[in-house]
């Protein structure tokens, strides 16, 4: 079968592979219908971030090359000994966290902190490809009402879920959302279907264009970072209960940090590449809280269920959909200017 392939950075290849994991007990096969590219595989394209080459992960066994794709869709077509989670002919989205379920965290559930964590797409192949195989724990039953394209997206919208989470959003707060790529639309779309009030911040005129046809209170980043919080400040009624930075962007976070009330949480969810500042005295004289956030834990069933009860529908992040055979080359373009897009799907089937 024909996958998009991650040699190195800046070296993916669209070529003939043979699945590599066994499909042993407790594995699943699954045939792919939709798989979504992410910010991690854009990184991976720039400069191998999680990826370690000729380095094998010690859950996986997997070396590099590898394919890429975690966020997906698609059917059970085979299972291993021992799997009762799921049988062929179920409809899946797939939790893309390796864990050992072994290690304090793993106990704990928190099992995106697993001391071997991996990724399916990174630490063993992944879905841009026909097929893929992964544990069945991974498996997330997709309810009929949840259309392929749609259970696709379960993935980043857990990681807004989480993110929010972590922020202990409450209805009736006033949220703010600074970047609108895939975990920020995300991050908004479930704040707004959880009663919060969501004002998107974002630098791009093409994303900032999105976020207001979604139908979201926008603002453009001023160039200082004390008068890009100050004017947030102003929008929000003196602050925001919560501030998730989904960019990154190291002038964004230092200037999220003054965008909260009194008692208001500032969420980490990208990741910076710089170190970033951080007033101590001013975090304890209003009593603010700095919480990061990674991945998520236990959160892809619960965004099923809220779609398929009509409460959320993420169908608006979908802003592209190509063929299988064009993943490589949308990366390389994402990867140097995202534009306006937000998720970009690949059609696998068909």
């Amino acid at each position: 079968m024909e996958a998009v392939r991650w040699h190195a950075a800046g070296d993916l290849r669209f070529e003939d592979v043979e699945l590599s994991l066994p499909l042993g007990p407790g594995m699943i096969e699954v045939e792919v219908a939709y798989c979504g590219i992410c910010g991690s595989d854009l990184a991976e394209f720039r400069h191998n971030f999680a990826i370690r080459p000729e380095k094998a992960h010690p859950l996986t066994g997997h070396a590099p090359p590898v394919t890429l794709g975690h966020e997906f869709s698609g059917v059970v077509t085979a299972s291993g000994e021992g799997v009762d989670q799921v049988r062929p002919g179920d409809r899946v989205s797939a939790d893309a966290c390796w864990r050992c379920g072994e290690c304090k965290a793993c106990l704990e559930g928190r099992y995106n902190q697993c001391i071997y964590s991996g990724s399916i797409g990174l630490s063993s192949d992944g879905a841009f490809a026909p097929l893929v195989r992964f544990p069945a724990y991974c498996a997330v039953p997709l309810p009929d009402s949840v259309p392929d394209e749609v259970g696709a997206l379960l993935e980043p919208l857990a990681v807004g879920l989480h993110a929010l989470d972590r922020g202990h959003a409450r209805a009736g707060e006033r949220v703010v959302v600074i970047g609108y790529g895939p975990v920020g639309a995300a991050t908004a779309l479930l704040a707004r279907s959880l009663g919060l009030e969501p004002l998107v911040c974002e630098l791009s005129p093409g994303r900032l264009a999105r976020a207001e046809a979604h139908g979201f209170e926008t603002h453009a980043p001023e160039p200082e970072k004390k008068d890009f919080a100050r004017a947030v400040r102003g929008l929000t009624g003196g602050g925001a209960g919560v501030v998730v930075d989904c960019s990154g962007a190291v002038p964004a976070l230092e200037a999220a940090m003054e965008m909260s009330e009194r008692g208001g949480r500032i969420v980490i969810a990208g990741i910076p590449k710089k170190p970033v500042a951080v007033d101590a005295g001013r975090m304890v004289l209003f009593e603010r809280e700095l919480i990061a956030t990674l991945g998520y834990a236990n959160d892809l069933p619960r965004v099923a269920a809220m779609i398929a009860s009509g409460a959320l529908d993420p169908s608006v992040m979908i802003t592209n959909r190509i063929a299988l055979d064009e993943v490589g080359t949308e990366i390389e373009r994402l990867a140097a200017d995202p534009r306006d897009e937000v998720k970009v799907l690949a059609q696998v089937k068909g």
